[in-house]
């Protein structure tokens, strides 16, 4: 039989270069964080987004624009004037937050960051949503999205669907500080080192921040299964893949073994190492199987050719679950038992079988963020209670992003091959 097809999607290597596309949100609302009586963490993010891009990368160029209701280049070190309040005063930016428009404008080979309050109506939320899915997600690229909360003083515009304007000023404390978010869009391995190189850059000094990646990837290796050992075998014993399946690029996810003959069922357990990938979506550790079951049938010569077979995908049953070690999944455990007796012929059968996360669970700390409609009502009655520490829609957004990675290419915690070879 062949050997099992190449994967359809890898994680992809970090590049040597890399150009950064950066833009500032110039609407009024941004203008809080700029004035302060003290230097804002905001203020003190401004250089740290071009210093990342240079440590990250060997090769990297940072480009810096703003937006709003208009897009425009930043040339020279103009970025920088980002971080005074007289930024924010040009109505030709400062009306209204066109994100869709630098998603427009963003290119999938670059790394695209915004820097943004991310407040956005219902209507901005599924036009945001349907864009970065078309856009990004679909095509095996990522969004990702860096909340840090910071000091701010000033006038909150557009809240809630009625457009009311609070104005808002943080205190000494952590948790009353007003949110902004980089939002990048690009690649995996790119969003992830660039929020790495921020930590390092400064960013680990900040009092809260919280990131995300919303991508088809929550680990970035394939599974080491042909090498890992085999903790029960009952009715089945290992052999050598190679001389069940032709040499393949990856025999390395393939386990092959013999059916003791007589027995009706076989029985093996396994596990090996699990290394997740940083700020990807929580779910629960037992994981779903996807299995494809193939016969292997004569074709006029030595070689087998696979016909698919739904009654050897019947008698196959999988178990698979993540092992936690300190809070964190370390380990991916799995258990395969097959029914002999439900196999309709002697033979080889190849089954592929794809292990996936149930539905992913956002953080808590984003509905402790979130800034719903009841609230924006009951503030505007009384103003005083305004609690801008959170972000209007920011549940339903990021839930969004979390629903288009499901519907268009769930990720995968491991891909395996085992081959069955069936004597009568």
């Amino acid at each position: 039989m062949p050997p099992p097809p190449e994967a359809t999607s890898k994680f992809s290597p970090l590049p040597d270069t890399l150009k950064v596309d950066l833009y500032f949100d110039a609407t009024l609302s941004m203008q809080g964080f700029t004035q302060t009586q003290t230097s804002s963490t905001y203020q003190q993010a401004i250089p740290l987004l071009e210093r990342a891009v240079i440590e990250g990368w060997r090769g990297g160029e940072a480009s810096f624009f703003k937006f709003g209701n208009d897009t425009a280049p930043l040339t020279g070190r103009a970025f920088l004037d980002a971080a005074k309040p007289q930024f924010y005063s040009d109505a030709k930016y400062n009306k209204k937050t066109f994100i869709e428009r630098v998603i427009d404008r963003s290119q999938p080979d670059h790394l695209t960051v915004i820097i943004t309050d991310l407040f956005q109506d219902n209507a901005d939320v599924n036009q945001l949503s349907a864009k970065l899915k078309d856009k990004f997600i679909a095509t095996g690229l990522a969004v990702g999205v860096l909340g840090i909360r910071s000091q701010y003083q000033g006038t909150v515009y557009d809240v809630g669907s009625d457009n009311y304007s609070f104005g808002y000023k943080s205190s000494d404390k952590p948790q009353t500080g007003r949110p902004f978010y980089l939002l990048a869009f690009g690649s995996h391995a790119n969003i992830a080192h660039y929020f790495e190189t921020l930590e390092r850059s400064g960013m680990s000094s900040f009092p809260e921040r919280h990131a995300l990646i919303f991508s088809r990837f929550i680990t970035a290796h394939r599974t080491p299964f042909a090498a890992a050992k085999l903790k029960t075998a009952t009715g089945i014993s290992e052999i050598n893949s190679t001389n069940l399946v032709a040499p393949g690029k990856r025999q390395e996810e393939i386990k092959a073994f013999r059916i003791i003959k007589g027995k009706r069922e076989a029985i093996f357990i396994t596990d090996w190492p699990y290394e997740p990938l940083a700020n990807v979506l929580d779910h629960s550790p037992i994981l779903e199987p996807e299995v494809t079951c193939w016969k292997g049938e004569e074709a006029g010569t030595r070689e087998l050719s696979p016909v698919e077979s739904p009654a050897g995908k019947a008698a196959l049953h999988v178990d698979a679950s993540l092992l936690q070690n300190e809070g964190s999944f370390n380990r991916l455990q799995f258990q395969a038992r097959l029914n002999v007796n439900e196999l309709p012929a002697a033979g080889t059968y190849g089954y592929r079988i794809v292990l996936r996360p149930p539905n992913p669970i956002l953080p808590a700390w984003v509905k402790d963020w979130n800034m719903r409609d009841g609230d924006i009502k009951a503030w505007h009655l009384k103003s005083s209670e305004f609690n801008g520490a959170r972000t209007y829609n920011l549940e339903n957004f990021l839930g969004t992003l979390s629903g288009a990675v499901s519907s268009t290419s769930r990720p995968e915690a491991g891909e395996l091959f085992v081959y069955m070879k069936v004597d009568r």
